[in-house]
């Protein structure tokens, strides 16, 4: 009789479940056999903070703005991917020396007073050498980690080197309440249903720690930005890359926005900005004549790869506090920011940027990302 029941109870639970999926339009998996995120799902943390190889593709990415007590002011990144393998491979390798799962990791450092740019990156198969805990935020990849030590206060510390040039050890901790965004709970990149994402950001932390660089250890103060991005199918097929910003204003509020380039070279209608105000309360705003709209002042032009980027933008958008249109200027604090990917084949923009307002006056900082200026992201993230 005990068994009857706990098979009915299975039989409703399931049931459940299958509805719901249905009723969103929304598949449970891709044809690769990969979780699709789900609508209205109740993420769990600080589980959710760690790794999820149900799904095909996850990165934990962090950029900020920093200053020494000398005066001194540096640009960061560190980003850690995970890619799954096929699913045939997951749980068939030497658990020493995996290959259901690779594991990209690129660091990079701006020294703004020298102008000078550095970045180093890894790759690897799981296993001794690159990992991420499934039940909490905890990153190794060779010798640089990203693990949360406090689960109440949500600290996070950060370790990297960059080659010879410089050493940072970096400890973060959230002034503001996390934000998932999504109205429903996911990301939408595009009009397929599984084209969408869990996106898990804490759009301010105060920073403290030391870089050792030109041979002195200097202490370091600032903020960062992180995000979380959980998904199998990152971009639609008629995607080419994205234009993509994390700003922090001067008055505690935060904007993030990204404009998807369709192949055609048009903005994608799934483009979004989104206001967060001093509480982590979230404003979504579409592109277009009712939302915001993206302009392209400037571009530089690589030496290296040859892509042109356009690394002055101006966004304008309806400010939700005062009802009122502004503009805001971005614009590259160093204009040599290209990150190159001879392992993971893959070049990209992504630098510190003044913000300014429409009279010039300073009003925040900014990172800016600018993918797919050339050939190397396409497939990467489909």
């Amino acid at each position: 009789m005990m068994n009857r029941r706990r098979f009915y109870l299975f039989l409703l639970v399931f049931s459940i479940v299958i509805s719901e999926c249905l009723r969103s339009g929304v598949p449970e998996f891709t044809q690769e056999g990969f979780r699709v995120p789900q609508p209205h799902q109740a993420l769990k943390f600080p589980r959710a903070h760690g790794s999820h190889p149900d799904f095909k593709i996850e990165w934990w990415y962090l950029t900020g703005h920093l200053q020494s007590n000398s005066g001194r002011e540096f640009g960061f990144q560190v980003t850690f991917f995970r890619f799954a393998g096929t699913k045939g491979e997951i749980g068939l390798e030497d658990p020493n020396f995996g290959q259901s799962q690779i594991y990209s990791t690129q660091v990079a450092l701006t020294d703004i007073g020298a102008g000078k740019f550095y970045f180093d990156e890894r790759i690897d198969r799981n296993g001794w050498d690159a990992f991420a805990s499934e039940d909490v935020l905890d990153l190794k990849h060779g010798p640089w980690s990203m693990k949360m030590t406090d689960h109440l206060s949500e600290a996070i510390d950060v370790g990297f080197h960059i080659r010879d040039k410089a050493a940072l050890k970096l400890r973060m901790r959230p002034t503001k309440p996390l934000v998932v965004f999504g109205p429903d709970g996911t990301s939408r990149k595009g009009p397929d249903p599984t084209a969408r994402s869990y996106y898990i950001t804490f759009t301010r932390l105060a920073v403290s720690g030391s870089i050792e660089i030109d041979g002195e250890i200097l202490n370091l103060g600032g903020e960062a930005w992180m995000d979380h991005e959980i998904s199998s199918q990152q971009l639609s097929e008629n995607l080419e890359g994205w234009d993509w910003t994390a700003i922090q204003l001067d008055d505690g509020r935060e904007i993030k926005a990204y404009l998807l380039r369709q192949t055609d070279g048009t903005p994608s209608e799934f483009s979004q900005l989104i206001w967060i105000d001093e509480a982590g309360r979230s404003v979504y705003q579409g592109y277009g004549d009712e939302g915001f709209s993206w302009s392209k002042e400037s571009y530089w032009e690589s030496p290296v790869t040859g892509a042109v980027y356009p690394t002055t933008v101006t966004i304008e958008t309806v400010d939700p506090k005062t009802g009122l249109w502004r503009l805001l200027t971005l614009s590259p604090i160093v204009a040599e920011q290209e990150l190159t990917g001879d392992l993971n084949g893959t070049n990209y923009w992504e630098g510190a940027c003044r913000v300014t307002n429409k009279a010039g006056e300073w009003i925040g900082r900014a990172y800016l990302e600018l993918a797919g200026y050339d050939d190397s992201l396409s497939g990467a993230l489909r």
